[in-house]
């Protein structure tokens, strides 16, 4: 993949997971985190539907990097998982982490992850898209189990699971691309790359 702007890609964000996918896919970019306080974005719109505010999640983050750095094209990206009709965020302690899975437990949640490209403090394109998952039925030792060997860093991840790691264990069925499942729909991006003149394949 090159890149063909003269300014590194910025990716708004310190995920790791995403950070990962942007090198399987092969972009050079540089990661800078946006400092946005989704909470309270979040707090401001949470009647509006699912994918509007994971957008306006998303955009928040773009343009926030991209005031700052308005040479550079940025990525803002965003995810919700709702677990019917309750939203659910990332928390920070194991006890939480388990009250979470218990919740999730048996059940089908979506994730829904949106991405929002700008340049020159400007969203110049922005997509979605989204997932199901259905999580077997677990003894909560089970689950106590499991955050023992995956370990903290869950923590940051809503819902408590890596799908790339042991999380895919803990789970009956998934439809939908593992991009969107780790927090930014790689094949979307890449499309909207590919229509702005910005990558050679």
């Amino acid at each position: 993949m090159i890149w063909l702007h003269d300014k590194p890609l910025i990716l708004a964000s310190k995920s790791q997971a995403r950070q990962r996918l942007l090198v399987e896919a092969g972009l050079d970019f540089v990661s800078i985190p946006a400092g946005v306080d989704e909470r309270v974005l979040n707090l401001k719109h949470e009647n509006s539907p699912i994918p509007e505010q994971a957008t306006r999640l998303a955009r928040a983050k773009a343009l926030a990097v991209s005031h700052a750095h308005p040479d550079h094209w940025v990525i803002g990206s965003d995810q919700m998982l709702d677990c019917e009709g309750r939203i659910f965020h990332q928390i920070s302690n194991r006890m939480d982490a388990l009250a979470q899975l218990q919740a999730l437990n048996g059940r089908q949640h979506r994730l829904t992850s949106a991405l929002c490209l700008a340049f020159g403090g400007q969203i110049e394109a922005e997509n979605h898209d989204v997932a199901d998952l259905t999580m077997k039925h677990w003894a909560t030792t089970d689950l106590e189990i499991y955050l023992d060997e995956a370990g903290e860093t869950v923590f940051g991840s809503v819902g408590c699971y890596h799908i790339e790691g042991i999380g895919v264990r803990l789970f009956a069925q998934i439809e939908g691309s593992r991009s969107t499942i780790m927090g930014l729909p790689i094949d979307q991006l890449l499309r909207l790359l590919q229509q702005k003149g910005l990558i050679a394949v």
